[in-house]
């Protein structure tokens, strides 16, 4: 059976990453989808306790809930589903949790989406795919959406 970790963050490009995910799943029936989703620091909300303010994850089951049915609405507008697969959370740095969730998964392929951030971004930033593609334990798929071409 062929473990594949779909990392996601919900955003446009995820969505293509998820389509691919799909139709893959369809095409090699051995397919086991191991969804991935990464909070991040930054996707902490502040509340005020006891006179301090404080930084709070979001609640694990929120999330799941949320991506569970990003996927399912992928599902749905590509009319077909995934037979085998999971959704996972973890917390911390995107592409370290995403090569450590596929090096205990044992997994023989990851999907991750590109948003092609502009050059100094890029430079501070890196790129989170760029990043696992340099660290992964198995091959990447990186999916990057076609660019519209100007009409002229």
């Amino acid at each position: 059976m062929k473990r594949v970790v779909v990392a996601i963050d919900g955003s446009e490009v995820s969505k293509g990453v998820v389509d691919y995910a799909i139709h893959y799943a369809n095409r090699e029936k051995d397919a086991e989808m191991l969804f991935l989703h990464v909070v991040e620091p930054s996707e902490q909300r502040e509340i005020f306790y006891r006179g301090h303010v404080v930084s709070v994850p979001p609640s694990p089951d929120d999330v799941r809930v949320e991506f569970q049915a990003f996927i399912k609405a992928r599902m749905d507008a590509v009319g077909e589903g995934i037979p085998k697969m999971s959704v996972s959370l973890r917390s911390g740095s995107p592409y370290e949790q995403i090569v450590k969730f596929a090096e205990e998964e044992n997994a023989d392929i990851i999907m991750i989406g590109h948003r092609g951030l502009g050059n100094v971004q890029r430079f501070f930033l890196g790129s989170v795919a760029a990043k696992v593609v340099a660290h992964a334990p198995c091959s990447v798929y990186v999916h990057r959406p076609k660019k519209e071409k100007a009409e002229g």
